[in-house]
């Protein structure tokens, strides 16, 4: 090992990886997937009708949604544990939306926003927030986004990734909570949930230290279209009269000028246990926040530092379900089910935005990241990993760049190559369980784009905008209406398309019983909501 910073799995965990009932369990592990991507117009800008009736209501449809924009379209899969299912799910639903957009229509497929208006505030009608209908519910979602609107601006909101769900499976920790109760005697004395939650806080704080990875090695934006940078400083260099772009960047979305908050940065969330961060949390919460307190009531939910527990940025997330308590009450109780690694571009190269070999990689990476030793954060750490993702969406390409580690600066490649021979030995683990050699394929692919950074699809798109003498938007609208095609040629079973069929119907009808059950004022609801999120603190303080 030639630095500290990248820990090997230790030799008790690596035999555990190999023992027959947790091989078995690995057939488990689920995954789901969201994409978010953009309605456009033929002429290339953003569309201003809204959300297509044909699509089904997107409060209420379980896979087809809107993000922050009507015209934003957010596709889900569910959780499965069959990884063709998930990406032939994600297939249906681009077919499915392709076949009912509007006439003129196409999905951008870019991460960076595609050409917006000139004048945010006189195009109300170009950059629509999503509208959810008349019931409460709707009308809370609304004003959480118009709350996200005056506080960081439309533009930043119309952002768009891949967001990859990721929990493995049940008998798998119960082989590691007794695994390590033979060798950790505090492990003993904690319950099952509890020790899967704090495993999958120890999860994160890994994906954290060594995140900086995803984006070197997928990241796909850098350059964005001029009508972004609106009112906004910034230290990009022009590629041509319409295209910003950084020459070494890998993820302009990752970066301070991208889906970022300064506010939320002054109030920093701990992982280093399920207690601090939900405390972490609530704070956020609850707290005043000086910078909003200008706004009225109805202009955003409330004036905390975080309106809702969503609002909440980073690359990673611990996350639960329950479609009856808030996340915070709900994670209270019951802990930690899933992580949402958030740290994604869309890849404009690929119809779907993600491909199966970069999820065989992702599976590697946050298995590792669960294994591998993972120490409590500092504040130095903390900082360190801030500045390590700056540097690596911003100049992720550049020569010989180094990183800043605990010990000093660390050569990027050096210190992905070691990263990526630690995570070595879980592939070939994985290679073995499932009879495949998919596993160490991907990791020697992406151990090439180390060594070579033209191989990344940041370098990829400059080159070709170069080459071709493309602007930002002129090759993503080339590659979105390629993809387009794509979606509209795929073969979907016809099972699948009866029942996304049927799910439309039935989401309109279940918007339309909301919307008329007898309901309480919306200023009343809205209040008894902001209520419940102060009073969270006696939930929390009961994990």
């Amino acid at each position: 090992m030639k630095n500290n910073q990248v820990l090997k799995i230790e030799a008790n965990l690596a035999s555990f990886l190999q023992n027959e009932q947790v091989h078995a369990s690995l057939a488990g592990i689920r995954r789901g997937i969201e994409r978010e991507l953009i309605r456009t117009q033929a002429t290339g800008g953003i569309s201003d009708k809204t959300h297509p009736v044909e699509l089904g209501s997107a409060l209420t449809h379980p896979y087809i949604t809107t993000d922050f924009a009507e015209a934003q379209l957010e596709l889900v899969t569910p959780a499965m544990d069959d990884r063709t299912a998930t990406f032939d799910s994600l297939a249906s639903l681009h077919h499915f939306v392709a076949t009912r957009l509007p006439e003129g229509e196409t999905l951008w497929g870019a991460s960076m926003p595609p050409q917006l208006p000139n004048d945010e505030a006189e195009s109300e009608g170009a950059i629509r927030i999503a509208s959810y209908g008349t019931s409460n519910a709707g009308l809370l979602k609304k004003r959480y986004r118009e709350g996200l609107a005056n506080r960081y601006g439309k533009r930043m909101q119309l952002i768009s990734g891949i967001h990859y769900n990721f929990s493995l499976p049940e008998a798998f920790w119960i082989a590691l909570y007794d695994h390590q109760k033979s060798i950790d005697s505090s492990v003993a004395q904690m319950p099952l949930e509890a020790f899967v939650s704090e495993r999958y806080f120890h999860m994160i704080r890994n994906v954290l230290r060594h995140g900086w990875l995803v984006p070197y090695l997928f990241g796909a934006s850098p350059a964005v279209d001029n009508s972004y940078l609106q009112g906004k400083a910034h230290a990009l260099e022009v590629f041509d009269d319409e295209t910003c772009y950084l020459p070494w960047a890998t993820s302009l979305r990752l970066s301070n000028l991208g889906y970022s908050s300064d506010e939320q940065s002054s109030y920093p969330i701990s992982f280093n246990n399920r207690q601090q961060y939900l405390s972490d949390l609530h704070n956020a919460l609850t707290r005043p926040s000086e910078r909003y307190l200008h706004l009225d009531i109805d202009q955003q939910m409330n004036g905390s530092v975080l309106q809702l527990e969503n609002e909440l940025y980073g690359s990673v997330r611990p996350k639960i379900v329950n479609d009856t308590l808030r996340p915070l009450y709900a994670m209270c109780h019951y802990g930690v089910q899933y992580v949402e690694l958030r740290s994604m571009d869309n890849n404009p190269y690929l119809p779907l935005g993600i491909a199966q070999e970069q999820s065989h990689f992702l599976d590697l990476f946050l298995v590792y990241s669960a294994l591998a030793p993972s120490p409590e954060l500092t504040e130095e750490e903390r900082a360190i990993v801030v500045q390590r993702q700056e540097l690596v969406a911003t100049q992720g390409r550049k020569p010989d760049l180094t990183l800043p580690t605990l010990e000093g600066e660390v050569s990027l490649e050096t210190l992905g190559l070691d990263l990526l021979d630690a995570i070595q030995q879980i592939a070939a683990l994985f290679d073995d369980a499932f009879s495949t050699d998919s596993y160490q394929t991907s990791i020697f692919s992406e151990r090439m784009k180390l060594q070579n950074s033209d191989l990344t699809p940041s370098a990829k798109l400059l080159a070709q905008m170069k080459d071709q003498g493309l602007s930002h938007q002129g090759l993503m609208q080339r590659l979105s209406d390629e993809h387009l095609l794509v979606h509209l040629q795929h073969q979907v079973e016809t099972e699948k398309m009866d029942n996304l069929t049927a799910l439309v119907d039935e989401s309109l009808s279940k918007q339309q019983q909301m919307e008329r059950q007898p309901d309480i004022s919306f200023d009343d609801f809205l209040k008894k909501q902001n209520q419940l999120q102060r009073d969270c603190k006696q939930q929390e303080m009961m994990v």
